[in-house]
């Protein structure tokens, strides 16, 4: 099933998939057969009981590296593990979806219900991460992460991930709600789901999908009628059956719910955030005081962070950085000069963000990557972002909202990015960030146009010749209205 499936409404009756298990006492001895299991897997229970559960399943490639660990939770890459529950010792063991089949209707939902059964009381003493871990193994997925609601409700801000993918997941911790997958889901209550991940526009992170992963199934969580957030689990495999998916996390979702509140409750005021600007110079502020640029050692450790910065949490590979940062350096002595960079960069921040010091710039398979969450909401990002919230608004005809979305973002536009820096490389991004501001100013434009407030698109506009060139479109503007009786009130027009 591709992409465009995910709203057919077969897939909530889509429930026909069993995923063979059995259960094993505290030795890992193999104490409960089912018989659809011993179907399934044409293995009679006088084969199977008594034996240890790695004995059982060697023939499928099980190597039962297990055998010399503790007995815990979430078991090995070739089966899930939970502990059985209700005071019992022992566990429920599933194999990898790789084994799912199609059995009787119903199948897929009642595991949901032993999976969220057997988390129930381990959960409750839980952090949210370990929460989503359990979830993770409890689905054999390689993945999966938490989205809240946030501020006035316009807003998804990630709160948990967990995962082999986690560095790519973060590539976008906050989006504007309507955007992406958790926006989408939050805001219309619907689970989204796909096995052809990279061929779905609607999922904006493009380092998720060139990742590996395939398969994605999204859930909104409601607190009773209201939504709070979203829940994804995503998987390498392209042949995850997306009716199974689909039932086992609807059914397991509300084990987040307490830890979701918790979550989005308020805390103890945090420490003063970082504020990072891009736009004009770059400015760093901390507690309302402003980190002058000589207090970085090195001048390429600016640079540095500006590549960082514009990753937005993504990795950035060594070698593409030495490129960026040294491009007529010999290899090993870019790699050499690099490592001093990040120390010096690190050691720089660190003097704003000593709780941070050793998580904000992170080196993982010769890859950096910048927590910009720890930086505090980023203009460049609230800017673009903004804009695409406005475009969604647009498309779904609700103008208000859009206004409210561009008055957001075109003032934080206050000049070129990264306007005291001297490398070409980022003029790239600069005509982005260009294209994207005439973009929204001509879309509020338009939209006062619409509503007949003039005059407010004229200021609009001449504001805006502060920060950009729009002498067309004030030109253009004149002819829209066909008023050449405006011409005397705009400075520079003829």
């Amino acid at each position: 099933m591709t992409a465009t499936a995910q709203s057919d409404a077969t897939l909530a009756t889509d429930d026909a998939w069993f995923r063979p298990y059995f259960l094993v006492d505290d030795k890992l001895r193999v104490s409960g057969w089912p018989d659809v299991t011993a179907r399934t897997l044409e293995r009679p229970a006088e084969r199977t009981l008594g034996r240890h559960c790695w004995e059982t399943m060697e023939s499928w490639g099980c190597t039962g590296s297990c055998h010399n660990q503790n007995a815990g939770l979430f078991g090995t890459g070739m089966c899930s593990r939970l502990p059985v529950g209700n005071g019992q010792r022992g566990w429920i063991v599933w194999l990898n979806p790789d084994r799912i089949v199609r059995s009787d209707p119903g199948s897929a939902t009642l595991e949901g219900l032993l999976v969220r059964g057997a988390l129930t009381h381990w959960v409750a003493t839980q952090p949210l991460n370990s929460i989503l871990d359990a979830i993770r193994h409890a689905c054999g997925a390689a993945d999966c992460e938490l989205f809240l609601l946030e501020g006035q409700r316009e807003e998804v801000v990630l709160r948990g991930c967990v995962g082999a993918d986690r560095e790519a997941f973060l590539q976008r911790t906050r989006m504007p709600l309507g955007q992406g997958y958790p926006g989408k889901i939050i805001q219309t209550c619907q689970p989204l789901c796909t096995s052809s991940l990279q061929e779905d526009d609607r999922f904006l992170r493009d380092a998720v999908k060139h990742s590996g992963i395939q398969t994605i199934i999204g859930v909104p969580l409601l607190d009773g009628a209201h939504p709070m957030g979203y829940l994804g689990v995503a998987w390498k495999q392209g042949s995850i059956p997306l009716g199974w998916a689909l039932h086992l996390v609807e059914g397991i979702q509300s084990l987040l719910i307490e830890a979701a509140r918790h979550a989005a409750r308020p805390h103890a005021p945090s420490l003063p955030q970082c504020v990072l600007r891009c736009f004009g110079p770059l400015e760093l502020e901390h507690d309302n005081r402003r980190m002058a640029q000589d207090a970085f050692p090195r001048r390429k450790a600016l640079d540095l962070l500006r590549h960082l910065v514009l990753a937005r949490g993504a990795p950035l590979q060594r070698d593409v950085l030495v490129e960026r940062l040294w491009p007529d350096a010999h290899w090993y002595a870019g790699v050499n000069r690099l490592h001093v960079t990040i120390n010096a960069l690190r050691s720089t921040l660190a003097t704003i963000l000593p709780q941070h010091r050793g998580t904000l710039i992170t080196q993982r398979h010769g890859n950096y990557r910048l927590d910009i969450d720890a930086l505090g909401p980023i203009d460049a990002f609230v800017f673009s972002d903004a804009i695409d919230a406005a475009r969604t608004r647009l498309r779904e005809n609700n103008p208000d909202a859009a206004i409210r979305f561009l008055e957001q973002a075109l003032p934080l536009y206050r000049g070129e990015l990264f306007a005291d820096a001297e490398d070409i490389a980022f003029e790239p991004h600069r005509q982005y960030f260009r294209l994207r501001y005439r973009e929204g100013l001509r879309m509020l434009v338009d939209l006062y146009l619409h509503e007949g407030r003039t005059e407010t698109a004229l200021e609009a506009l001449f504001e805006a010749r502060e920060r950009a060139d729009v002498e067309s479109d004030l030109q253009d503007l004149i002819a829209r209205c066909g008023d050449d009786s405006m011409a005397p009130r705009m400075p520079g027009a003829r």
